[in-house]
C-alpha cells in the first residue's frame, strides 16, 4: 500500500506544481466493504498548488482525477480531496 501511495504522490508531483501534499490511507474506515476486501485503496489527499488558481472545486477535482486516471481504473477505489491554492491554504482558520 505504501508503495502505491508513493507512486500516486510522485505522479501528482510530476503533474502539478505542488507546495504541499498529504495523502492518508483511509482503508481502515472501509473494512468489510467489497472494494477494501479486493485490496483497492481508499485515500484522502490534501493538495496545495497554485495550478488550482481560477478553478472552482469541481474543476480542481477533475484535474486531479484526470492525472490519477490509471490508478482510478485499477488500484484506487475512493479518493477524498481537499484542494487549495497557496493563499487559500495559508489563510485558513
Amino acid at each position: 500500500m505504501d508503495q502505491s501511495i508513493k507512486a500516486i504522490e510522485d505522479v501528482l508531483k510530476r503533474s502539478l506544481s505542488i507546495e504541499f501534499i498529504q495523502i492518508e490511507d483511509q482503508g481502515h474506515l472501509h473494512k468489510g466493504h467489497k472494494a477494501a476486501n479486493e485490496g483497492l485503496m481508499h485515500l484522502k489527499a490534501c493538495i496545495v498548488s497554485d495550478d488550482f488558481l481560477d478553478l472552482n472545486s469541481i474543476k480542481r477535482h477533475q484535474k486531479v482525477y484526470d492525472i490519477l486516471a490509471k490508478f482510478l481504473e485499477s488500484r484506487l477505489h475512493a479518493l477524498s480531496l481537499e484542494t487549495y491554492t497557496s493563499k487559500e491554504y495559508y489563510q485558513r482558520d
